[in-house]
């Protein structure tokens, strides 16, 4: 008989997660209409922090803004999914003219269903963006999105947000000898 805490973990994960992106790019920017056109993509969830913007600037910066505008203009939809704080998370979703859920419980299923259900469109037809493995990509693919990884804007973050970079390298990178960890 299965533990609670088995069952529970069940429910949550039915299917084993790998945390490995679907897609990596340099910077959200790199993602154009015509990309996700021929990814089947028509909408993103958006990572705020070192994502859509270094940790601690007051907005995004104007090429990010340019970009959702640019996304939306082509009827990509967008919302912000976001464990920060409301204020931080409101002003970004104001700036880029998405809405946006803060506090949002990433790395849960359940944050990302809420973020999908904000742009009415299937699983299928959306990815989740941002820069951390174990909070953004293995809770989306949890969630059944596909998921793109972008380099962190910046080296700040949180203590265990920096410790959990360096093994996400290691699993991104290469083990022992170079060797991919993930097969």
């Amino acid at each position: 008989m299965r533990s609670s805490a088995s069952a529970w973990r069940a429910r949550c994960y039915p299917d084993p997660v790998i945390p490995r992106p679907d897609l990596r790019v340099e910077r959200v920017e790199r993602l154009d209409a015509a990309r996700l056109e021929s990814l089947g993509l028509r909408g993103l969830l958006l990572d705020l922090d070192e994502t859509l913007m270094p940790a601690g600037a007051a907005a995004p910066a104007a090429g990010v803004v340019a970009w959702a505008r640019a996304l939306l203009a082509a009827g990509v939809r967008m919302a912000i999914v976001s464990n920060g704080r409301r204020e931080r998370v409101a002003a970004a979703s104001a700036a880029l003219g998405v809405p946006a859920r803060a506090w949002a419980g990433k790395p849960w299923p359940g944050a990302f269903r809420r973020g999908l259900a904000q742009l009415d469109l299937p699983a299928s037809a959306v990815a989740m963006v941002g820069d951390q493995l174990f909070t953004d990509v293995a809770g989306a693919r949890a969630a059944g999105l596909r998921t793109v990884l972008v380099p962190p804007l910046s080296d700040a973050g949180l203590p265990h947000t920096r410790m959990l970079r360096r093994l996400e390298s290691v699993l991104l990178e290469g083990g022992e000898r170079g060797r991919p960890v993930h097969r």
